[in-house]
């Protein structure tokens, strides 16, 4: 008896554990995959076959047993894999600053958790857009995890120099840390392995030369107007944004990839919302 009574005491795991969905921006896993170095103009394809092993692997680590029912992939392209258990989200192929991405995802949790048949979410992306839906769904009473590499085991590190995902993953239940290796070995690529994926001091200095070139060639309205439009947004307006995109791509020879593009969007709402109007004298 007292064997029984002590093997019904027994702590139960702190993990949760049910049914989980994924959902996954292919350029943001292709990012943390370290896969942006192929050629901007003609991505490889991805393959996401091994996908769902991968991403079940890493929630049985980060959560507990769960059961992984089903991955959605955001791609602005169509594949042409067909993969069980996954279905495929296509974007329109201007989404460059993510808004269609952002509503699309936010769309699903939404239905997800008005569905009431999961237990967790896993989201890829790092989209500060969505902290929204993010606080809904755990107010639901799901748990919500946000995909991640092993920059997300420094955390005080990442805030410095990304504070805009670090804040993402701060805000999750979990966060489900996936080597940038092993997904790149599971999309079919091979990645590249610098000890350091953020951008040298002198490549962040000639994005900043091209921001700064950009904000002395607008007329005094134009800045203006950015400044009392940007607090209102999460990006740059679309016009603005594809100004940018094209001086950085001439500027670098090349079109900009995932992380540069996001460097350049925030060094735009930097220099933009630091440069504030003067008071008149009195």
């Amino acid at each position: 008896m007292d064997h029984t009574e002590k093997s019904f005491n027994r702590p139960s795991p702190a993990s949760p554990s049910g049914r989980a969905v994924a959902l996954l921006d292919a350029r943001y896993l292709r990012w943390i995959a370290k896969l942006e170095e192929h050629d901007s103009a003609s991505p490889s394809v991805l393959s996401r076959e091994r996908l769902n092993e991968l991403v079940q692997h890493a929630l049985n680590r980060a959560v507990g047993r769960v059961s992984l029912l089903r991955v959605y992939w955001y791609a602005d392209s169509d594949d042409r894999l067909v993969c069980n258990d996954q279905a495929l989200r296509l974007l329109p192929s201007a989404d460059t600053d993510g808004s269609a991405l952002v509503r699309q995802l936010t769309a699903d949790v939404q239905a997800l958790v008005a569905g009431g048949r999961v237990d967790v979410i896993l989201i890829g992306s790092d989209d500060d857009r969505l902290l929204a839906v993010m606080e809904s769904a755990k107010l639901a009473g799901l748990t919500v995890c946000v995909l991640a590499d092993e920059r997300a085991q420094a955390m005080p590190r990442l805030m410095q120099q990304d504070p805009n995902w670090a804040r993402l993953l701060r805000e999750a239940d979990r966060r489900v840390i996936v080597r940038s290796s092993e997904l790149a070995h599971s999309l079919g690529g091979q990645g590249h392995s610098p000890s350091d994926d953020s951008p040298s001091e002198g490549f962040e200095e000639a994005l900043l030369n091209v921001v700064k070139a950009w904000w002395d060639e607008l007329t005094d309205d134009d800045r203006d107007g950015l400044k009392e439009e940007l607090p209102e947004l999460r990006g740059l307006p679309p016009e603005v944004d594809r100004d940018l995109l094209l001086r950085g791509k001439n500027a670098m020879g090349r079109a900009l990839n995932f992380h540069e593009k996001r460097l350049l969007r925030s060094q735009a709402r930097d220099v933009t919302l630091a440069t504030s109007v003067e008071p008149p004298a009195v």
